[in-house]
C-alpha cells in the first residue's frame, strides 16, 4: 500500500490575516484557495478553523475534550479502504471512520497516540476520475468538489474553460 505524506494543515482564525503572513513574510506561493482551504506551493495548507470544527468537532467530541487541534497531518493513498481496514485491526481512535466530505473525496481522520490529528484522504484526482467514471460533466465536477473548472480540466486531460 502507497501511502503519501501530502501536507502539514494548519487550523486557522483569521484566513486573510493568516495567508498574507505566509505570502508577504514568509514568500510562500498560493497554489489553489479555495477560501475555507488554502494550499501553497511545497505542500503546507490552510484551513479556515470555523469551518472545521463545524465540519468535524461540533457535537463529536466527548465532553470535556477540545475541539479541532491546531494542526492535522495530511496523506492519500488510492488504497483508501485498505487503510481504513488496517486503522481499525489496530485499534486506533477514530475522530471518525471512511466517509465522503462535502466535496466528494474519501477520507479517515485518527489520532496517533500523542493524539495529534491525522488524515489520510483518496487523491483528488482520483475523486475526479471517479466522478466523471460515475457520468458526471467537469462542470457538475468542479461544481461537487469545489475545484476551479481549469483544475478539472487538467485532471481530466481536458480542454477548459471556453
Amino acid at each position: 500500500m502507497n501511502i503519501t505524506f501530502r501536507s502539514t494543515v494548519l487550523f486557522v482564525r483569521d484566513m486573510e490575516q493568516s495567508k498574507a503572513f505566509y505570502t508577504d513574510v514568509l514568500g510562500q506561493k498560493v497554489e489553489l484557495d479555495l477560501g475555507v482551504n488554502v494550499g501553497f506551493v511545497g505542500g503546507l495548507a490552510l484551513w479556515d478553523r470555523t469551518y472545521v470544527n463545524d465540519l468535524l468537532y461540533v457535537g463529536k467530541m466527548p465532553p470535556g475534550e477540545a475541539p479541532a487541534p491546531p494542526m492535522e497531518v495530511y496523506f492519500e493513498t488510492a488504497e483508501i479502504e485498505a487503510l481504513a481496514g488496517r486503522v481499525a485491526e489496530a485499534g486506533v481512535r477514530l475522530l471518525h471512520p471512511l466517509k465522503e466530505q462535502p466535496w466528494a473525496q474519501r477520507a479517515i481522520r485518527f489520532f496517533d497516540p500523542d493524539r495529534h490529528l491525522v488524515e489520510v484522504a483518496e487523491p483528488m484526482p482520483a475523486v475526479v476520475a471517479r466522478l466523471a467514471a460515475e457520468g458526471l460533466s467537469d462542470a457538475a465536477i468542479s461544481e461537487r468538489t469545489t475545484l476551479p473548472p481549469e483544475v478539472v480540466a487538467a485532471m481530466l486531460g481536458s480542454e477548459c474553460c471556453d
